[in-house]
């Protein structure tokens, strides 16, 4: 298979950071970024700060040609954008173009088909810890980067993209149950999101002092998953505490620092989304509506 074209919609922490690596090793990537990022981009390049140095590419910002299609586009926004980003790339996919949401929360596929009917839509989550700095620049702030994507029907194409991400130095595991994969992740940000956002304290804080809580929203989580067929086990409850014990003293959610900032949040992916399936499921999701409803 020939080289991939590759695009990117969201040039923030993520998707920038991917676009950089891949950029960084010649691979042909478009990125779709707005702004005074994209000025900056334009101007001086994409600056990456990592944990060992730093690196400048100028990647590519230019529109697509008429006719051009992507073998990958990967949705590297939040899910409140998924219409928007999907808009932005239409005109650039067909039937063998592989579209990957990176985007926190599950339940994804189903909605990115609807707006990208012709693509095959997998299922993706990516662990990083990164934020744009400023126009032009993103920090990525721990060594960690490790993707998961699957579920779509060309098996080929999927091999083909996990090996050129893995050979860029971008870490990719190509699973052959992506969905449960990215309910594992779905597990933790939805549990800590939702109650760091509610008590507005820190994940360690809400750890040591509402561990009642913890348990009860990681128990509902786990049996709205179950119903819906996803395996989310006992054992995997387990690994987020253990997670959660190890945490810094400071840290918060994404979500909880969306809401201190007064930013569009996502309240309903992370929350909204337990309270709504476990109403179709018949499964009771008492701590998680409360907090649903009181954040809303």
């Amino acid at each position: 298979m020939e080289q991939l074209k590759i695009g990117i919609v969201g040039a923030g922490g993520v998707g920038g950071y991917i676009a950089a690596k891949l950029t960084q090793h010649d691979v042909p990537v478009k990125l779709f970024a707005r702004g005074r990022h994209l000025e900056a981009i334009r101007e001086n390049g994409l600056k990456v700060i990592e944990p060992d140095g730093e690196f400048t590419v100028f990647a590519d910002t230019t529109a697509p040609k008429e006719g051009e299609v992507f073998d990958a586009v990967f949705l590297a926004v939040k899910s409140y954008d998924f219409e928007s980003a999907c808009a932005q790339v239409a005109p650039f996919v067909s039937s063998t173009t592989l579209v990957i949401p990176l985007a926190n929360g599950v339940g994804h596929k189903a909605v990115i088909q609807k707006y990208l009917p012709k693509a095959q839509v997998c299922e993706g989550c990516v662990y990083i810890v990164s934020h744009l700095k400023s126009p032009g620049v993103i920090v990525k702030k721990t060594p960690l980067f490790y993707m998961v994507f699957g579920g779509c029907e060309d098996e080929a194409r999927m091999d083909a993209l996990a090996k050129l991400l893995n050979e860029s130095g971008l870490k990719t595991k190509r699973s052959d149950d992506a969905c449960y994969d990215c309910w594992k992740k779905y597990l933790f940000i939805a549990t800590f999101g939702t109650l760091t956002s509610y008590y507005k304290m820190g994940m360690k804080e809400v750890f040591m002092a509402h561990r009642d809580e913890v348990d009860q929203l990681l128990k509902e989580i786990k049996s709205v998953a179950n119903c819906l067929d996803v395996p989310v086990s006992d054992e995997d409850v387990a690994k987020v505490i253990k997670q959660a014990e190890g945490l810094p003293a400071d840290s918060k959610t994404s979500m909880q620092l969306d809401f201190e900032a007064g930013k569009k949040t996502e309240l309903e992916s992370l929350s909204g989304y337990i309270v709504r399936e476990g109403e179709k499921c018949g499964v009771e999701v008492p701590l998680m509506r409360r907090c649903y409803e009181a954040l809303s």
